[in-house]
């Protein structure tokens, strides 16, 4: 499976990114590898041969020193004194896979140091996002006096204060935009906070739960605590699985942290001597592999994106958000098993909600001739609130604009937004402020409160300021490629170096590459169950590669596009199958030569 998805098959521009030819160079003499290598390492801004090291090899080593985030050493110190009481410690989550998989974390680390550890997860339709007082109410009663949130709590000024109220010390532990005054508490973690030193501000949310976990663990070995102590590297599947679905940057340590974790997420594993076969999942991490019918022996960035994180973020959408955290905690296969399949169930019923909206959303864009318009808002009482921000997604990838999708009830509208082209949809959303009841996000996402009665007057505004945005000089469906290459330079000993940059993601992208002037060879076919990925030959001069494009099967029905000379751009790969391993060249992009 992919890692990531793919621009569209006939992007309007192409552009090779710039790189420091002589820093290039200097890498690739350092560190003995092709110049194509230091090229790309060059562009991802290493400059230096310890720190490609340090990236090529992803140490755990080469982990930060967790108390150089500012309020770690308050928070350790209140929390070591709770575990050397034996008092519980209460976990306040998030219903997405990151706060899921932290909360999961969490859970899992004080009750193997002997602590009983109660969590709370409110339920995204009845309570939404973030700290609330139901919940803070159910962990005093559970007889916790401390909380730890997790994914949440730096703007939750107002549950904080009713935290104190009710006698409950909390511990914050979060990764989004803190504001200027944070809320009351024993100690807020996050390295986005005003004068935090610490050196990577990428982490997720079960990043900085991880980081969390790391200095209480060392702070009890240094003071002799009697219970063994967790390892804590097999904990490290849980912080790649929200790392990778919260889309945050695979750089610095989130690069670690995934690699380490996809090895641990991954079936089977060949010991030293090659003759035992190891396998470190979890039960729940097995049953869910197992109900999505993943095969796969080993596990990349796409198997947690497309395959893991849907189900576990389904639980949150059209169930219980408790349940995956059931999942992640659970020891016992038959338990495990049966939790999987009420997630693959609750998973079915999102994926038939998402396709109900998709075609009622579609039917509205064309009826109203919203393709032609600079940024497509739709409003319904119709939709599921748990599967908008999906649908929104894919009707930017569909009409490539921003889109809005809006879940009204009540007369009040709750909507999610996503960006198409590099528009900035958070900035937009400023400069529609006064049509909104609250909003919050980032350049690619976010999300909006709106009454009902002031929608079409959103809608009006918004289109205006992506319109302005656009003629501003954003470059429309903008093909970005590391370099020219020909295909006698895509060899198995080149793309075995090149996978040592994996995990790719965010920030570190895979990948890709223009070949020119290369001709299709024998008859194009599709694969898949409706034929919609296409599968192909090229050949450049005497070269030949096989390749396949996801998602662009209807190419077949345009053949005139796969004749003469043609621009690819590609992402090169290697396809092992029976002891065999070949080069296989996954299309991004195709163009008449020199188009």
């Amino acid at each position: 499976m992919s890692d990531s998805a793919g621009p569209p098959a006939f992007p309007r521009k192409w552009t090779i990114r710039s790189v420091d030819k002589e820093s290039a160079e200097k890498l690739s003499r350092a560190l003995n590898v092709p110049l194509l290598m230091g090229r790309l390492l060059t562009q991802r801004g290493i400059q230096h041969p310890d720190e490609a090291r340090k990236f090529l090899d992803a140490p755990l080593a080469g982990l930060h020193d967790p108390f150089l985030m500012k309020g770690m050493e308050e928070a350790v110190s209140h929390l070591v004194e709770q575990v050397r009481s034996r008092r519980p410690i209460g976990v306040y989550g998030d219903y997405d896979v990151d706060g899921i998989s932290a909360t999961a974390l969490l859970c899992r680390f004080f009750s193997q140091l002997g602590v009983r550890a109660p969590y709370y997860i409110p339920n995204r339709l009845d309570e939404g996002y973030g700290l609330h007082r139901k919940g803070l109410a159910k962990l005093k009663e559970a007889g916790c006096e401390t909380v730890v949130t997790v994914d949440c709590g730096i703007s939750a000024h107002a549950a904080a204060k009713e935290a104190e109220e009710m006698g409950v010390r909390l511990v914050i532990t979060d990764h989004h935009r803190p504001p200027d005054e944070l809320p009351p508490s024993v100690a807020v973690l996050n390295p986005q906070r005003r004068g935090c030193g610490y050196p990577f501000r990428g982490l997720s949310g079960v990043g900085v739960a991880f980081k969390l976990i790391t200095a209480v663990r060392r702070r009890l070995h240094e003071s002799g605590f009697a219970t063994p102590l967790p390892n804590l590297k097999q904990h490290l599947d849980l912080v790649a699985l929200g790392t990778v679905a919260d889309v945050v940057p695979l750089r610095d340590e989130n690069h670690i942290f995934v690699r380490h974790g996809l090895e641990i997420l991954s079936p089977s594993e060949v010991a030293e001597g090659g003759f035992e076969t190891l396998d470190r999942r979890k039960a729940g991490i097995r049953a869910l592999q197992a109900a999505a019918n993943l095969k796969a022996q080993t596990l990349n960035v796409g198997h947690i994106s497309f395959l893991i994180a849907p189900r576990l973020n389904a639980a949150g959408r059209v169930g219980e958000a408790s349940l995956g955290v059931e999942l992640l905690t659970a020891d016992d296969e038959g338990e495990a098993r049966s939790r999987a399949e009420v997630l693959e169930e609750w998973n079915r019923q999102r994926q038939n909600l998402q396709q109900q909206a998709w075609e009622e959303a579609m039917a509205m864009v064309e009826s109203s001739g919203g393709a032609r318009d600079e940024a497509i808002v739709l409003a319904s009482d119709k939709w599921h609130p748990g599967v908008v921000g999906i649908v929104a997604a894919k009707l930017t990838e569909e009409y490539h604009q921003p889109a809005v999708l809006i879940h009204l009830k009540d007369g009040v509208g709750k909507g999610s937004v996503r960006s198409a082209m590099g528009l900035h949809v958070y900035k937009a959303l400023e400069r529609c402020s006064d049509f909104l009841i609250q909003f919050g996000g980032h350049k690619g996402a976010a999300g909006l409160k709106v009454a009902e009665e002031k929608i079409d007057a959103f809608r009006e505004r918004f289109r205006e300021v992506i319109r302005g945005m656009k003629e501003s000089g954003v470059d429309e469906r903008e093909l970005l490629l590391d370099a020219r290459v020909d295909f006698s330079e895509m060899d198995v000993p080149l793309l075995e170096q090149l996978e040592g940059m994996a995990p790719f993601g965010e920030e570190n992208p895979r990948p890709v590459f223009l070949a020119s002037r290369v001709e299709v060879t024998g008859s194009p076919g599709s694969v898949g169950r409706e034929g919609e990925h296409l599968k192909l030959n090229f050949r450049q001069f005497r070269e030949e590669r096989e390749a396949i494009g996801f998602g662009m099967g209807a190419l077949l029905r345009e053949p005139e596009r796969l004749n003469g000379k043609l621009d690819v751009a590609f992402s090169p790969g290697l396809n092992r199958w029976r002891g065999n391993t070949r080069v296989q060249l996954e299309l991004r992009a195709i163009r008449p030569a020199g188009g």
